[in-house]
């Protein structure tokens, strides 16, 4: 058994029993290995409300509504001037919905309200345990003046709770109390972190999934206390922090060591009705890499913040970012919250089928969700969030990963070791001016450091306001008297830069060095670097592939949701041409499954032939049984241009179906060159040299924020 499956095999059954003993409704659909929940498809028109100039507490109210009632089937659908107005997502994905006034709503759906709970005005914290003791009771959280108005006709609502008969007079009274007489009953899957003022975006979620919700701050003592009240129940991959934290760094570094992942979610809104809607996505093609040329200077450029899933659901589009006019005209990496298969999935489509073959969707730190790798618990932990991880971002047609601060040392051969489908991984940080610019694991694995070795400051381009530090540090490269290519990637801060700013670097770059440098997309400078050093990179992208008639199959592409199906019954084969001799590595075979069709369509059996001349024909692998959607095999030691898949039994219905052949290797006239063997080992020296002082400085750090005491 692979190690791929036995890591999922005991994430099963890891979750299986906390997922069957856990409140039921919302959770019927979160099943082990899931991240967040999906809901059911919504309604076919919902009932909207609008929130623009809505008073706080009746926000509060509203939210609750949504969440209790949206449960079972998603009705309600909010409108926020900031996050979802008349004229943007629920149009772009054609929901359709009927504005009423929120007391009218809630008339209507009044036989699914329970009753209320008052929090105290005078302890604001109580807002947070009243939502979650509302979502526990099937309740609305309201003030004492409007729990008067509904509790009165033609509501008549009863009193459930009343927090301010409750012995809490402060914030770590107040939670202490919801931990004692409400803990029990929510949800061990998540806790949502939620500023107690009225803000209620995500709250239909908390609500819905009966989440405990805080705002608990780890970097004060007394709070870090009662805050592990609730995390010391909760078991690393099982449970996911969202929303946000009132320090990010004490908070991200205190969740991890629990091997707890936060999804930054804090103003996502109608996460009901958004999970609910379709899973299908249509990932578009990749083109082809551009050569590898000597003295050139390969730069790609990402957008920071993408694993805020209310980023991908908000500022992400605004004019400046993706409504930009000049969008398409430089290669650009979007970091984005691969979580969003579960939050929103026809966002992320949305962003698919808007793209330009220059815009990268990249997942967002530190892969499924915000964490920090010095804090993890350990090996496990970090092999199962590889794994899951890549799961996630395998279905969400992404390849990369960035990591925010460090991922060195064992660490990065845990995380990325259990990641097979993995193209490369980024880093904020390394260990200063010896660091090598690009890294390999023992796997293979590229890590590019989000820095400039020439000026040997540290992460000096991993979150640049604007593009200054970017474009200092390549005139510094581009002085260097050396004819070898040069790879380095950059990431500007999505807050304080826009898609001019990097037109506009590429054009100040080109006028200073003409023809120098040259702006990549980040897969595609994750391959043009394996080709330098000699690492085995996706050799096949846009390689040409016949059927057995002579008919173009859609299997190289770089997408699985073009593919291909047989003309008709029975064994089939495919060929890919390489266009040249390459030494193998692996091999990656996407079935039906993979595209979410049945996965009964599944290829069971195949076997995979190699030649160098396209006459005389090897078979280098055999697979029966296959149940996988995507099956990842090794070929290490094997040579060939040409590769044949011949599909010996296409399961269901007969005909066989692929959706992509991906194969991964190192051309051979560079596996063979010396001289580029030599700089690949001195560059793997490099790196090795460096792990032991990564690994004393995070043993450092997680003793400053790792301890969960």
């Amino acid at each position: 058994m692979t190690i791929q499956k036995l890591l999922c095999a005991a994430l099963a059954l890891s979750l299986l029993l906390p997922a069957l003993t856990c409140v039921a409704s919302a959770e019927s659909d979160w099943p082990p290995g899931r991240a967040l929940p999906h809901f059911s498809p919504p309604a076919e028109t919902l009932d909207a409300i609008d929130a623009v100039e809505m008073p706080m507490a009746q926000r509060l109210a509203v939210a609750c509504l949504q969440g209790v009632v949206n449960r079972a089937r998603p009705r309600i659908f909010l409108v926020d001037r900031d996050h979802d107005t008349r004229d943007s997502w629920g149009n772009d994905l054609g929901l359709s919905y009927e504005f009423m006034p929120w007391r009218d709503v809630l008339l209507k759906y009044l036989d699914e309200i329970k009753g209320l709970v008052i929090f105290n005005p005078a302890v604001p914290d109580t807002a947070n345990v009243a939502n979650t003791a509302a979502g526990v009771e099937d309740a609305l959280a309201v003030s004492p003046a409007l729990a008067a108005e509904l509790s009165a006709a033609p509501y008549n609502l009863p009193v459930l709770l009343d927090l301010r008969d409750a012995p809490i007079t402060d914030k770590l009274s107040a939670y202490r109390w919801m931990h004692a007489n409400y803990w029990d009953r929510c949800t061990r899957r998540t806790v949502s972190g939620l500023v107690p003022d009225g803000h209620f975006p995500l709250r239909d979620f908390s609500t819905a999934v009966r989440a405990a919700i805080v705002w608990l701050d780890p970097k004060v003592p007394e709070e870090r206390e009662v805050l592990a009240l609730f995390f010391d129940d909760t078991k690393p991959l099982e449970c996911f922090y969202t929303g946000w934290w009132p320090d990010e760094g004490a908070g991200i570094s205190f969740a991890s060591a629990y091997g707890v992942t936060t999804v930054p979610s804090d103003f996502y809104l109608n996460y009901t009705v958004y999970s609910g809607m379709s899973g299908q996505l249509d990932i578009p093609p990749v083109p082809a890499k551009p050569p590898l040329e000597d003295g050139k200077i390969y730069l790609s450029v990402n957008f920071s913040d993408g694993d805020n899933i209310q980023y991908d659901q908000g500022a992400m589009r605004i004019p400046r970012l993706w409504g930009s006019p000049q969008r398409g005209e430089v290669p650009i990496g979007w970091t984005f919250s691969p979580a969003m298969l579960d939050a929103g999935p026809q966002i992320l489509n949305w962003y698919y089928a808007t793209a330009t073959e220059n815009d990268v969707l990249i997942c967002g730190p530190s892969g499924l969700g915000y964490s920090t790798a010095a804090q993890w618990p350990g090996k496990d932990f970090a092999q199962g969030y590889g794994a899951m991880t890549n799961g996630y971002f395998e279905r969400a047609g992404m390849n990369i990963v960035t990591v925010w601060q460090k991922l060195t040392g064992s660490r990065a051969e845990w995380y990325m070791g259990a990641m097979p489908g993995l193209l490369g991984v980024t880093t904020q940080f390394e260990n200063g001016r010896l660091s090598p610019k690009v890294r390999y694991t023992r796997g293979g694995k590229p890590v590019i450091w989000l820095g400039c070795e020439v000026s040997g400051s540290w992460g000096s381009m991993s979150y640049d306001n604007g593009t200054e530090n970017i474009l200092e540090h390549m005139c510094a490269a581009a002085e260097l008297d050396t004819k070898e290519p040069q790879f380095f990637m950059g990431q500007a801060d999505v807050w304080h830069t826009s898609v001019s700013d990097f037109v506009r670097l590429r054009d100040d770059l080109e006028a200073a060095f003409p023809g120098r440098f040259v702006f990549v997309r980040p897969d595609h400078l994750m391959m043009l670097a394996g080709e330098y050093y000699a690492k085995p990179f996706l050799v096949s992208l846009q390689k040409p592939a016949i059927d057995e008639n002579g008919g173009p199959a859609a299997i190289t592409d770089g997408s699985f949701t073009t593919g291909w199906q047989a003309a008709g019954p029975g064994q089939a084969a495919l060929t890919i041409d390489l266009g040249e001799s390459v030494v193998l590595d692996r091999y990656v075979l996407k079935n039906a499954g993979a595209n979410y069709l049945d996965e009964s369509l599944n290829s069971k059996a195949w076997e995979l032939e190699v030649s160098a001349d396209g006459e005389a024909w090897k078979k280098i692998d055999s697979v029966s049984g296959n149940g996988e959607n995507i099956a990842y095999r090794n070929l290490r030691g094997q040579c060939a241009r040409y590769i044949r898949l011949i599909v010996t039994d296409p399961g269901a219905g007969g005909v066989a179906r692929v959706q992509a052949l991906e194969i991964y290797g190192v051309p051979a006239a560079r596996a063979n060159d010396l001289r580029v063997r030599a700089r690949s080992c001195f560059n793997d020296l490099r790196a090795k040299l460096t792990n032991p002082v990564y690994e004393f400085l995070a043993w450092l750090q997680a003793l400053e924020w790792g301890s969960k005491s």
